[in-house]
């Protein structure tokens, strides 16, 4: 106990206190500091007040200080699985494992400050093939965990709050839409050179449907209405499973659930893939479109793609790229962003935010309006 009397008679207050307490203590910065308490009136008030004090930062070391960084991490696992999408859950179980859990697994949970927090943070800049937003998600995880331990545990909420994201210039959905797709021309230039029946409806059923990858591969026959050319969308299929080898789940979102117009070309591609398809052995409609008994894997896929792409020449995309270049299809054909938004299950201002740069009336309307003013100079 260290209580001290302020030796300088000026500084006392005016209703005469004098009294005060000085000791040590470790931050949330895991630095050594000096706590110099404000006067009080009586030396006994003094010292009661750095008990206090002292219990409290002791109380929260006490409370946590045999519990690990790990037993932490698998509790918020835990939670985590009852409260998001398996495949949710397993992306992020699959890279917080790689990335957060082998720095925190040897600390003591109240021994994580903010200090040791930039050692990690530092740690992740040095990765470079790990590309900032996916740094983000991680930063995101930690700060997850570290609020399950403050909820249960007592930890440090001051500590929470220090822990913020990176800074990024462009949203990643909006620069890939910039770059990763294909104009008409781009598209039957490629198409031109696809020799494979399957692949050819699956590209062609990507690129004038605009449905995501897994979107696709989740239909069965029973999803698909010939007569009345259209496709309906209420699922969407997932590898990122534990124990699973896929699992079928509700799409991304609520705009996702939609039913999808075809058109003539792509009803004639799939009859002639249903006349093939029942010639198989114990055929029945609730077999996958693209794959019957099996669905076609993205790993697979993407080897063909990449193939057709380096024989046409064209360049290259991914197999979400197929979703832009069917929006820009519909841009140029006319369409306006309520078209696009409900045919790809998405939101009207997601559509003008993401593909603004495809619609030229707007950038037209624009210049429009700023000549306008400038004719009333």
């Amino acid at each position: 106990m260290a209580i001290y009397q302020e030796k300088n008679k000026e500084k006392w207050t005016k209703d005469g206190r004098s009294w005060y307490y000085k000791c040590y203590y470790t931050d949330m910065f895991g630095n050594r500091k000096q706590k110099v308490s404000k006067l009080f009136a009586k030396k006994k008030i003094a010292e009661d007040e750095e008990r206090k004090f002292l219990i409290e930062i002791e109380k929260k070391d006490k409370v946590d200080s045999n519990i690990m960084f790990i037993d932490v991490y698998n509790e918020w696992l835990d939670f985590k699985k009852t409260q998001v999408k398996s495949s949710t859950f397993y992306t992020r179980k699959t890279r917080a494992n790689k990335y957060i859990l082998p720095f925190f697994e040897k600390y003591k949970i109240t021994s994580i400050k903010v200090n040791i927090i930039n050692d990690w943070k530092n740690e992740l800049n040095t990765l470079e093939k790990v590309k900032i937003e996916h740094k983000n998600k991680l930063i995101a995880d930690l700060k997850e965990i570290l609020e399950y331990a403050r909820d249960n545990y007592e930890y440090d909420g001051k500590i929470v709050s220090k822990l913020s994201k990176y800074k990024v210039e462009e949203v990643k959905k909006e620069r890939d839409s910039i770059s990763n797709f294909w104009t008409n021309d781009d598209f039957n230039k490629f198409i031109k050179v696809v020799d494979n029946e399957l692949y050819f409806l699956m590209f062609n059923f990507l690129y004038y449907t605009g449905l995501r990858f897994g979107e696709m591969l989740a239909l069965n026959w029973n999803d698909i209405d010939l007569e009345k050319k259209e496709v309906k969308i209420n699922k969407t299929l997932t590898t990122r499973i534990e124990n699973k080898k896929y699992l079928l789940t509700t799409p991304k979102t609520k705009n996702s659930v939609r039913i999808v117009d075809l058109d003539d070309y792509i009803i004639l591609l799939l009859k002639k893939h249903l006349n093939n398809e029942k010639k198989l052995y114990n055929f029945d409609k609730g077999m996958f479109v693209f794959g019957n008994v099996n669905f076609i894997s993205a790993t697979t896929f993407k080897r063909k793609l990449n193939q057709y792409i380096e024989i046409s020449k064209v360049k290259k995309i991914t197999p979400h790229g197929f979703r832009h270049s069917h929006v820009s299809l519909l841009i140029n054909l006319g369409c306006d962003s309520k078209d696009v938004a409900e045919r790809i299950g998405d939101t009207i201002q997601m559509v003008e935010k993401t593909y603004y740069h495809m619609f030229p009336s707007k950038k037209k309307k624009t210049i429009e309006l700023l000549n306008n003013i400038n004719q009333k100079k």
